[in-house]
């Protein structure tokens, strides 16, 4: 039986930063890597107003600061997952109170395969049961099933309640908790149902990636990978550099500088495009076949982020084939890819399923499937012009590069001291 849950979101920046002019008049903070950390606020403007993300190790302690900052209310619904809750809860609910504020919490079940309507109107009872108002708060503490369904249910509940965004997960705090989208699957697909309800506040503490097991660093590392593919070459450098840093965890300094880089770039893309009809279409860069391999193995093999790494490479190897990614990008690209500690089984796949699995997709349009590809890192083009058997033999390629994990296989081209852009 749930209870109800919930977390809030507060992003500022650890870093001596430089400015970018983003439209329409965002002033975002890109943190240069190598610098001294300092702090400042990155402020993300949307149609219908602002909202602030503090990065920063153990702000999760200013989480009352923070909401009287933004004129928050009571109740607040706190929706987590039970071991989220046992490690941070407490400290959630004392830093609350002590500023005033009546909590409420309610406990999710934690997996994907819980993302549905059915946990979202447990959800909503729960949250009613313990009289939850119109004009409270509703705080997503977890990872980024704990938001995308939290924050559905904000966006729905009394027509639309404040909340925020307090990601727990490596994965969350640099993808589901910055740009409003809400949601869960359906069995047509991933996403399916959902709407786009902007937080108030974000709220990324590095910290708490020191408490997931590896496979969760990865899989933030891989969407991390993602943003320097298809946006920022130079990331590509420090990501490769610093890879085991932020895949062990046991360096909060280099974790909160990686954080702010990944959390500046996808904020400058839904900030040009908030609602998904043009440019923040490029962040679904591996996600095609990412959401495929989630759906045929119904959500209990990868972590979101370990398929995203998978659907990279299936989408890197279309790239070289159909889009004009050089051999030289190839090459480099599959090399950073394999070389990640990937070590779940793609030897049953079956290529035809997968890519029957994305006609499902949401990013399907007049019943072709659209494909986000490379034309060199930094550059992305999107297309429908791809044929089922050239998708099949991108899985194909996928299967063979990653089979045994052993990285003994033709495909890794591996080279520990390759530069990302020294090739470009």
């Amino acid at each position: 039986m749930s209870t109800p849950w919930m977390w809030l979101l507060i992003f500022r920046w650890k870093w001596v930063s430089s400015p970018i002019l983003i439209p329409p008049g965002l002033m975002i903070f890109l943190p240069r890597m190598m610098m001294t950390m300092s702090s400042e606020t990155l402020t993300v403007k949307h149609s219908t107003g602002k909202y602030p993300i503090l990065v920063e190790p153990k702000s999760l302690d200013a989480l009352g600061e923070q909401f009287e900052r933004r004129s928050l209310k009571s109740p607040v619904g706190i929706v987590t997952n039970r071991r989220v809750n046992d490690l941070y809860g407490d400290r959630i609910r004392e830093g609350l109170r002590g500023a005033g504020f009546v909590t409420r919490t309610v406990l999710m079940p934690d997996g994907e395969r819980y993302k549905n309507l059915a946990t979202v109107e447990q959800l909503i009872n729960a949250l009613l049961k313990q009289k939850m108002e119109r004009n409270g708060t509703i705080l997503a503490l977890g990872g980024g099933v704990t938001g995308d369904v939290t924050g559905f249910v904000a966006s729905i509940l009394f027509r639309g309640v404040r909340w925020v965004q307090v990601p727990t997960t490596l994965l969350a705090q640099v993808d589901a908790s910055v740009g409003g989208k809400t949601g869960v699957n359906h069995e047509f697909g991933k996403n399916i149902i959902g709407a786009f309800h902007q937080p108030e506040l974000v709220v990324i503490d590095p910290e708490v990636n020191l408490t997931l097991e590896t496979r969760d660093r990865l899989s933030g590392y891989a969407e991390m990978l993602k943003m320097a593919f298809i946006l920022d070459p130079s990331f590509l450098d420090v990501l490769i550099k610093y890879r085991d840093k932020i895949i062990d965890g046991d360096d909060v300094n280099m974790l909160s500088r990686a954080i702010s880089r990944s959390v500046a770039l996808k904020a400058q893309i839904v900030t040009e495009d908030e609602r998904e009809s043009n440019r923040r279409r490029v962040l679904n860069f591996g996600h095609t076949f990412a959401h495929a391999l989630e759906k045929v193995t119904e959500y209990k093999r990868y972590r979101h982020g370990e398929a995203v790494l998978l659907g990279m490479y299936a989408a890197g190897w279309l790239s070289n084939q159909v889009s004009g990614l050089s051999n030289d990008n190839w090459e480099i690209m599959r090399s950073i890819l394999r070389d990640v500690p990937f070590d779940q089984q793609v030897d049953d796949l079956d290529a035809a399923k997968v890519v029957a699995a994305m006609e499902g997709d949401k990013k399907t349009r007049h019943d072709r499937i659209n494909y986000v590809l490379l034309k060199r890192f930094g550059d992305v083009t999107i297309t429908d012009a791809v044929s089922p058997t050239a998708a099949q033999l991108a899985v194909q390629a996928m299967k063979v590069a990653f089979s045994n994990s052993g990285n003994t296989d033709d495909e890794s081209t591996s080279d520990a001291n390759v530069s990302a852009t020294g090739k470009l």
